[in-house]
C-alpha cells in the first residue's frame, strides 16, 4: 500500500536530538504529538536572532527545518483527530470506475421483464 503524504520531510534539523525531540500527550482520549521544550526553545532563539540580525545560511536552514517539522506534527495530529471523528465505514473491495454501475445490468430487477 502506497501513501502519499501532503508533507514530505527532506531532512531533520541538525541540532534536533534523536531522543526527546517530541513528547506525547493524551488529550481527551487522543494521543497527541507535541514539540519538546528544546524544540520550541530553539525555534524561539532562532526567531529572536532573525529579528535582530541576519541569520547565517545554516541557521536559516535550521529554522526552516524546525518549522517544517512543526507543521508535520500538526498535520499528523489533525489527521489522527479527523480519523477518530470521521471514521471510514465499510470496506472497499474494488474501485475501478466511479461511473460504472454497482451491479451488473443483468442483476437489476427494474430491467428484468
Amino acid at each position: 500500500m502506497t501513501t502519499n503524504l501532503p508533507i514530505k520531510l527532506e531532512r531533520l534539523p541538525k541540532t534536533l536530538p534523536t531522543e526527546g525531540a517530541v513528547r506525547v500527550e493524551l488529550a481527551q482520549g487522543v494521543l497527541v504529538f507535541r514539540a519538546s521544550r528544546f524544540f520550541l526553545e530553539r525555534i524561539e532563539i532562532l526567531t529572536a536572532k532573525r529579528n535582530v540580525a541576519e541569520l547565517t545560511s545554516e541557521e536559516l536552514q535550521e529554522l526552516q527545518d524546525y518549522e517544517e517539522l512543526n507543521n508535520y506534527l500538526s498535520w499528523v495530529n489533525q489527521t489522527i483527530i479527523h480519523t477518530l471523528h470521521y471514521p471510514l465505514q465499510g470496506t472497499v473491495d474494488r474501485y475501478d470506475d466511479p461511473f460504472e454501475p454497482a451491479l451488473p445490468l443483468e442483476e437489476w430487477e427494474a430491467l428484468q421483464l
